[in-house]
């Protein structure tokens, strides 16, 4: 049923209400004042009957009693005679019966005058006022109905613009305006419906903004990688396929001791630059997943991954602290998604600080609570340039924040308290949505 016919409802509704209430309060008047009327008429008739029984001529005074037209009352003699017809009954049965007011008799004169009072004429008399304001009001409630339903048709005009809106909302069009044609209640509805559209478009828009800046960074990456795999693995197997060539040649030649210790140069030569490759090979599957995670617990990892900056960068005083020393176990324990967060964290942030920052010391800090894990990274460097964004300079930052906000964790990166570059991240340990669980990492592997 339309909200249109639900008030139709309730209006007739009440109005049934109503008009039962006030024929209940009309019969209940109609019933006192009946039988007021034949108390009344009773009293009358036999005031009458005394008059005309002190001249002594009760048949005559019978018959003319009887003839002065008192509607209300019939007066009969001891013979019964004479007895006129009873009033006419106007009035349904059933009403009558609802009024509940019957014949009243009086007698007179040692029984030979009975007076009696018929209450027909004032039932009908109410019966008529009661059909007559039950049709005043039946009109009325049919011009009051179809008044309200096309005020309500009017009022649910606003409310189905209203739809039409939240129907374009649904299809992605947030361009929402309303106008509540001066009700204030569909004013602040239309407010808070556009003010969410608003908020609407503007998170598209930012995950528009994200997946091009995932997308860029996923590309800078592959460009880093295929870089990397051009320049040194390359020209290292280019070095290989160099020296093989002429340990082959030395080989055919025959050879004597020099061409021997020749052949033997060569050979490790190709023994270092293979071991070379392997190296470059195992940082590129790092980059590209931390195998790491794979065989050591978390700290043990990030244990790792610092080790192996400080061999590459010896002269660089590289710290990591996990705090307090007794939630390692904790931080080992966290599920694979968070443990891949934080590894990618720290790395990135080591990657950007030697990178970019050219520091001479970088401190790693992790601390652990029962709701979150935060991530610190400072340097001594120089810092960010002033108005400097690192998210447009291709530092990583979008990836990292894209995966922190996923997480529902928070990001910042500014300048340290002595100078050089902070990288700070709250990740909570509780916030894992069952779309991202270990069973299926793609979202976040995509952002890795």
């Amino acid at each position: 049923m339309s909200l249109r016919m639900r008030i139709l409802a309730l209006i007739g509704l009440f109005l049934l209400l109503m008009a039962t209430a006030g024929g209940a309060v009309m019969v209940a008047n109609a019933r006192d004042a009946v039988r007021a009327e034949m108390a009344s008429a009773l009293e009358l008739g036999g005031a009458l009957s005394l008059a005309v029984a002190e001249r002594g001529d009760i048949p005559g005074g019978i018959a003319m009693l009887n003839g002065l037209g008192l509607r209300h009352l019939r007066f009969i003699g001891a013979d019964g005679l004479p007895r006129p017809e009873p009033a006419e009954r106007r009035a349904p049965d059933w009403f009558a019966a609802l009024i509940g007011v019957d014949l009243q008799e009086r007698m007179l004169a040692a029984g030979k005058l009975r007076i009696v009072a018929e209450p027909w004429d004032e039932i009908a008399e109410v019966w008529e006022d009661m059909t007559d304001l039950a049709a005043a009001t039946l009109t009325v409630g049919l011009l009051l109905m179809g008044a309200a339903y096309l005020a309500v048709g009017r009022a649910l005009v606003p409310l189905s613009r209203l739809e039409a809106g939240v129907e374009r909302l649904r299809a992605g069009n947030y361009a929402f305006s309303f106008d509540g044609r001066g009700v204030p209640e569909l004013d602040r509805l239309g407010t808070g419906i556009a003010a969410l559209a608003h908020g609407l478009a503007a998170a598209e828009a930012e995950n528009r903004r994200a997946g091009q800046r995932i997308v860029a960074a996923q590309d800078a990456e592959r460009r880093e990688v295929a870089r990397e795999i051009h320049d040194e693995l390359g020209a290292a197997l280019f070095a290989i396929k160099v020296d093989a060539g002429r340990i082959l040649r030395l080989r055919e030649g025959g050879g004597d001791g020099d061409a021997s210790s020749e052949a033997a140069e060569r050979a490790g030569k190709i023994l270092d630059t293979a071991a070379e490759v392997h190296r470059l090979s195992r940082r590129l599957l790092a980059r590209l997943r931390p195998a790491l995670l794979d065989q050591l617990p978390l700290s043990e990892a990030l244990t790792e991954l610092a080790g192996d900056w400080m061999r590459r960068q010896p002269d660089v005083a590289l710290t990591l602290a996990i705090e307090p020393a007794a939630a390692v176990a904790e931080l080992d324990g966290c599920d694979d998604v968070l443990r891949l967060t934080v590894y990618r964290l720290v790395q990135e942030s080591l990657l950007n600080a030697f990178r970019h920052a050219k520091p001479s010391a970088v401190a790693v800090n992790l601390s652990i609570d029962p709701q979150a894990v935060e991530i610190v990274v400072a340097d001594n460097g120089p810092g960010l340039p002033d108005g400097d964004e690192p998210a447009r300079n291709g530092f990583g930052i979008p990836g990292m924040a894209e995966r922190v906000h996923t997480l529902g964790g928070s990001l910042s990166i500014g300048t340290a308290a002595g100078g050089g570059t902070r990288v700070s991240a709250r990740l909570p340990r509780t916030a894992l949505s069952p779309a991202l669980s270990p069973a299926s990492p793609s979202a976040l592997e995509r952002m890795a």
